[in-house]
């Protein structure tokens, strides 16, 4: 007699692994595909990986069958017992029960799809499989291109030019602007976060020529205790050559 692909609980066992098929008096190996079944029925799905792996690991110890072989048997059953319950009368009693077997058994079907390395499914499915997954990469690339082209249009060819050394003293300036008060007692500029002023620099000005890092502008960034820095870079003192001043706070209010 041929031995069964999946493990079967122990006789008279009463705490078997949860895992095991059959019942307390055993089963009939020529019914160990409804045994196996039940359990999928019963089971949760992010419980089907474990439970394929339980018994694929049981069939390659025993050396009944190979790992492909395995999942070759395990996909057939599946399939064949969704076909039988969709020619099953659909006004029978058991109708209810026959939709929710079949439910469980093409999610359990959809994992054996996730895991199948050998393309052993029929080769319908898998040409179907593999046209969807060219339509949704097409649809992906189509979203991209759009993407990229809203993108391009802030490129620049040509990055404004910092004379070389003076990098700290336009972040200098941008620091002030991010200071800046309106009457209303609002900032001019507000921003959550301050990595868009380093992206800023980083991506549209150069440093004599040279490409500015964003983790260089970033360390500029950091948050303060008063006016000091609680880690990262200040600009020097003698890069801090402007200041930005309200054009009534410069020539006196207008009264």
């Amino acid at each position: 007699m041929k031995s069964s692909y999946f493990k079967p609980r122990k006789f008279f066992s009463f705490s078997p692994h949860p895992y095991d098929i059959g019942n307390i008096i055993g089963f009939w190996h020529n019914h160990d595909d409804n045994h196996f079944l039940l359990k999928i029925y019963s089971s949760d799905e992010d419980r089907f990986a474990d439970f394929y792996s339980y018994h694929l690991q049981y069939a390659l110890d025993k050396n009944i069958t190979k790992k492909e072989n395995f999942f070759r048997h395990v996909w057939q059953i599946v399939n064949s017992r969704i076909r039988h319950f969709e020619m099953q009368d659909p006004f029978s009693r058991k109708h209810a029960l026959h939709k929710s077997n079949i439910q469980k058994l093409q999610a359990f079907q959809r994992y054996l799809n996730s895991v199948d390395e050998w393309n052993a499914r029929p080769s319908h499915l898998l040409i179907d499989e593999k046209d969807a997954m060219i339509q949704r990469q097409q649809s992906e690339i189509e979203a991209l291109k759009l993407k990229l082209s809203e993108v391009s249009v802030f490129e620049v060819s040509q990055k404004v030019w910092v004379d070389e050394g003076y990098l700290p003293t336009l972040i200098d300036l941008v620091l002030q602007l991010r200071e800046l008060g309106l009457d209303s007692g609002r900032k001019l500029l507000k921003s959550d976060h301050k990595i868009p002023y380093a992206k800023m620099i980083s991506r549209y000005f150069s440093h004599a020529g040279k490409d500015i890092s964003i983790e260089t502008v970033r360390n500029y960034f950091v948050e303060k205790k008063g006016d000091v820095p609680v880690k990262g870079t200040t600009v020097p003192a003698d890069r801090r050559l402007f200041r930005i001043v309200r054009t009534d706070e410069e020539f006196g209010s207008v009264v």
